[in-house]
């Protein structure tokens, strides 16, 4: 994924990496995902202006094929859809848990340790 232009694909976990990694994306959430989440993720990246959403049911080859075409038409617009993907990002998310389960972990020591 680092080393696309564009990426399409579903609106789950995924966004979390598109976003790390300053990605545009033309997006297709799963229908069935459970409460929406899938559209709702998508729904943000449009509303930033690091993707576009397709519903599943309108997508065939010639859309998607005629979409791609024109991101990859369009540098400027490829290149400020990568960078509202990358405002949204959080890159140092994985650090920031990490240190949060440490911190936790010191706390409950710390007590058990009286």
């Amino acid at each position: 994924m680092a080393a696309a232009d564009l990426v399409v694909g579903r609106s789950g976990g995924s966004v979390a990496e598109l976003t790390a990694l300053g990605k545009p994306a033309i997006l297709v959430p799963y229908p069935h995902a459970t409460a929406d989440h899938q559209r709702k993720n998508a729904r943000e990246m449009v509303a930033a202006g690091a993707a576009l959403l397709v519903d599943d049911a309108e997508l065939d080859g010639d859309l998607l094929a005629r979409l791609v075409a024109d991101l990859l038409g369009d540098p400027a617009r490829l290149a400020a859809m990568a960078t509202a993907s990358a405002a949204l990002g959080r890159p140092e998310a994985a650090l920031w848990v990490a240190d949060q389960i440490e911190d936790v972990l010191t706390t409950t020591r710390g007590r058990e340790a009286r």
